[in-house]
């Protein structure tokens, strides 16, 4: 999503159409003139002194800056093939973009770059909006970037400026084929041409039909790519759109589209995570279980510390912009155990549209949301829930929403999501290996790896916490500023027996809420039963009159364990169907927590 540095499209011969980069940017570089050296050097030093400041904010806020610095490094010293160059482009952004884009110009920058788009830009700009003006050249036949994808995916508002050599650029046609496909609200821009000009590509007629007869012969892109842009081309002439001829029309268009980008950004997206790190794969495997049907609603399911408000958050950022309303509903367990329920249900209405609303009784408010929830197409997230009363007070008629409507919920409880009807439920996996080592590396170094004297402690350490978000940013940012290898030992020993107390408390809260016969499960589980099959688990608590099945049911269901086929080790999707073996499995951390427990009650 970043936008690429100056440096990398020196070397991969790409003209850019921008001269500053893009706000939203984190990974952005500015090409260094002097040695490549001094930028070392400015980077360790701006390390020593995120050390060395005892406040915080000043810290917090030169970390973004530490990581411009760093990308601008990596670009310096890598050369990377030209026939790589747009997948490079892709993998390097997709780790370090933090803010997404919020509105995206698509033009032709021979045509408008100093002129039109350059000043649409630093209006948004000024106004606040994170605005991207688009690389501009697209080898015909080439691979869109990932970055630039995900730049308009993200986007709330586009903005198309046709002008006279708009279709030369293969690049141009093909980010406009992606905007249609993305549901996003889209502003075209006729710039010294005609609408009615343009609809002619339908008839092999107009203004952009020579350019497309000259893409045919160069043979670089297939004629059904090439039949694809031109539907775009012709769909968007249809739009309701603004015509650009003199410098008059250029201030009203200009008025035009700050006042529509402030309508569309009226729900401003909510802040991610510091280091937002493989965004991308969740969301494509969150879409991976959800349906087609007139309602959406997808469950979130994890253990605590695992990444599932985040995912919620990106999902909700990277859609608002599609629906009538949107609210994002967060922290219902806590609000439940405070009895503010009726406080949610007014959040939640307000941003349906109702407000000022006096009510403090959960069912005035459960009667209020079935009848304003009727019809309308809205995104609604409900994040840590952990009773099905909560969602009923909250979706108390989930199923008259109107079509195409999308509900997500997040919840450490599976069986509650079931026991709601619902069996969409993506489950949240851990970190892989380089994404694991890089959020440890931003919290324990301030940069996404190793000095090479660490290396070894750092895989020890990520293997620890098992791809666990909270453990990485926990035990990362309590090695911040430690030098001493020793002193990184002496943790990793203390860390296999102590958990530290903020990792702890989060887990807790789903061992807290078990009965009294299931947490002598867990327990059982994190001292003995771990790797051992199901069945003598059942049986062993069977014979104690416990049940057996239910029990291990709940702890699946709550994320505290999870049941693993031998034969190919794969997750059992249905804890109770018969298959050849089905393992016990626990994170190491649960594990602990376990064995913390019962150590502190054999001391009482």
């Amino acid at each position: 999503m970043a936008s690429t540095s100056t440096a990398s499209h020196n070397q991969i011969e790409l003209e850019t159409d921008y001269e500053q980069p893009a706000p939203y940017s984190t990974s952005t570089s500015v090409e260094p003139r002097q040695n490549p050296n001094c930028l070392v050097e400015i980077i360790k030093l701006l390390r020593e002194w995120c050390r060395s400041t005892q406040n915080d904010i000043e810290r917090i806020c030169a970390v973004p800056f530490l990581r411009f610095l760093w990308a601008s490094r990596d670009s310096r010293q890598t050369q990377p093939d030209p026939q790589n160059a747009f997948d490079q482009l892709a993998a390097s952004s997709a780790s370090t973009s933090t803010r997404p884009c919020q509105i995206f110009i698509n033009h032709r920058g021979s045509d408008v770059k100093h002129t039109l788009a350059s000043k649409i830009y630093h209006t948004l700009d000024v106004m606040g909006f994170r605005a991207f003006l688009g690389v501009e050249e697209l080898e015909p036949g080439g691979v869109m970037p990932a970055e630039i994808q995900s730049a308009m995916t993200s986007a709330s508002l586009h903005i198309a400026i046709f002008s006279q050599n708009y279709a030369q650029s293969a690049w141009c046609l093909a980010e406009l084929s992606f905007m249609l496909k993305t549901g996003a609200k889209i502003i075209p821009i006729f710039y010294h041409v005609k609408p009615s000009e343009i609809r002619l590509i339908n008839q092999e007629r107009g203004i952009y039909a020579h350019l497309f007869v000259k893409h045919g012969k160069e043979g670089r892109c297939t004629q059904e790519k090439l039949d694809e842009w031109k539907r775009a081309l012709y769909n968007i002439s249809f739009h309701s759109g603004y015509q650009v001829n003199n410098n008059e029309d250029e201030a009203r268009v200009l008025k035009t589209i700050v006042i529509c980008a402030l309508k569309v950004m009226k729900n401003v997206p909510l802040w991610v995570a510091e280091h937002p790190l493989g965004l991308d794969e969740l969301v494509q495997g969150f879409r991976s279980v959800t349906t087609e049907d007139k309602v959406n609603i997808t469950g979130i399911v994890g253990m605590g510390g695992s990444g599932k408000t985040t995912l919620a958050k990106e999902l909700f950022n990277r859609n608002f912009s599609s629906f009538e309303r949107c609210s994002f509903v967060s922290d219902v367990r806590d609000a439940a155990s405070r009895n503010a329920l009726p406080d949610k249900q007014k959040k939640l209405l307000g941003d349906l549209g109702v407000h000022h609303l006096a009510f403090d009784n959960v069912d005035e408010g459960k009667a209020i949301l079935a009848n304003r929830l009727t019809s309308l197409r809205v995104l609604i997230v409900l994040d840590d829930v952990d009773h099905i009363d909560h969602m009923n007070c909250l979706l108390p008629k989930k199923d008259n929403l109107g079509s195409q409507s999308m509900v997500i919920v997040t919840t450490r409880e599976r069986g509650l999501l079931k026991s709601w009807g619902l069996f969409c439920i993506y489950k949240m996996p851990g970190l892989n290996r380089s994404h694991a080592e890089q959020l440890f590396c931003w919290h324990a170094f301030l940069q996404p790896s190793p000095p090479a004297q660490f290396e070894i402690l750092v895989e020890k350490f990520i293997q620890a916490c098992g791809g666990l978000p909270l453990s990485l940013k926990v035990l990362g940012g309590q090695l911040y500023g430690r030098n001493s290898r020793d002193y990184w030992k002496s943790q990793l020993n203390k860390v296999s027996r102590i958990l530290p107390s903020d990792i702890k408390q989060k887990l807790q809260v789903s061992y807290d809420a078990l009965g009294d016969e299931e947490k002598e499960m867990f327990l059982d589980v994190a001292c003995f039963l771990i790797g051992e099959d199901k069945s003598k688990a059942i049986a062993v608590w069977d014979g104690m009159h416990w049940s057996g099945l239910h029990g291990l049911e709940t702890l699946v269901n709550k994320c505290l364990v999870e049941l693993v086929c031998e034969s190919d080790y794969r997750y059992c999707r249905h804890y109770l169907a018969p298959v050849r073996s089905a393992k016990i499995k626990m994170h190491d951390h649960l594990r602990d927590m376990g064995r913390e427990i019962l150590v502190s009650i054999a001391d009482c």
